[in-house]
């Protein structure tokens, strides 16, 4: 017979799970932990399960493929990043997205195949939309810069290859994936329910107290089954600010001299 668990030992183990995730340091992990999330909240769009087509020219099937993949938030006790993994990809298997040590800057880690050895790419996000990192290290074979832009409002995701040109400095094309944003509406306007982590596309639903909830991806969802109270909390006082920065440009301004 299993021994029953009483509602204290029950407490004290969530607790000791909770010290676990939240690290030693407690309040400061968790701040480090928001700084990341804030920095990458700008590429929130990419999070989804996408299914793409490469072509390595515009406009021609010769060399193209079809592959899916899934961008998803990942948490740690004091980091936050966005993590793509594709069984199929021909250029990155695995792929993780942080912010870089400078601000502004963004890092990617690219893991090409199960054998390769991980690339790091450097980049911002520029002025016209698009994050365009570039690698630190060429490496035969591999992509050089790297482009990654959504378009039709996150509903599709354009990833540009690159490698440098044998003709002056500039880059040439290597192949281009475009994807559609699996479970969306493309084309037909549709409203999405919004993630209570994150503030994106809510895919999939929690609970809390007999509530339901929306999360963007498997990531928010471990964060909210952790402190579904702190999570709820923070997403209450985002939508308070939110609503106060609107009804401030709504309101009609003093025109008297």
């Amino acid at each position: 017979m299993l021994e029953m668990v009483s509602p204290r030992r029950w407490q004290l183990i969530l607790m000791f799970i909770a010290v676990l995730f939240l690290g030693a340091d407690g309040p400061d992990a968790v701040a480090r932990r928001n700084a990341d999330k804030q920095a990458l909240a700008e590429l929130q769009a990419f999070v989804g399960s996408w299914r793409g087509a490469g072509q390595p020219r515009r406009g021609s099937t010769d060399g193209a493929w079809v592959e899916k993949g899934d961008w998803a938030w990942k948490f740690t006790a004091d980091s936050a990043a966005l993590h793509w993994t594709s069984r199929d990809a021909k250029y990155a298997g695995t792929a993780t997205l942080r912010p870089g040590s400078r601000a502004g800057e963004f890092q990617l880690s690219v893991q090409p195949t199960a054998e390769g050895e991980p690339l790091l790419y450097l980049g911002q996000i520029q002025e016209d939309g698009p994050l365009v990192l570039t690698a630190t290290k060429p490496a035969a074979g591999q992509p050089e810069r790297i482009t990654l832009r959504t378009v039709a409002r996150g509903d599709r995701l354009v990833t540009l290859y690159e490698r440098r040109s044998t003709i002056g400095e500039g880059f040439t094309r290597l192949a281009e994936v475009g994807y559609t944003r699996q479970g969306s509406q493309f084309g037909k306007g549709a409203t999405f329910p919004e993630c209570v982590v994150t503030g994106g596309f809510g895919s999939m639903t929690v609970t809390h107290e007999g509530k339901s909830y929306y999360v963007c991806c498997t990531g928010c969802r471990d964060i909210f089954q952790m402190d579904p109270a702190g999570v709820l909390a923070e997403y209450r006082a985002r939508k308070k600010k939110e609503a106060e920065k609107a009804a401030e440009q709504d309101a009609p301004r003093d025109k008297s001299p």
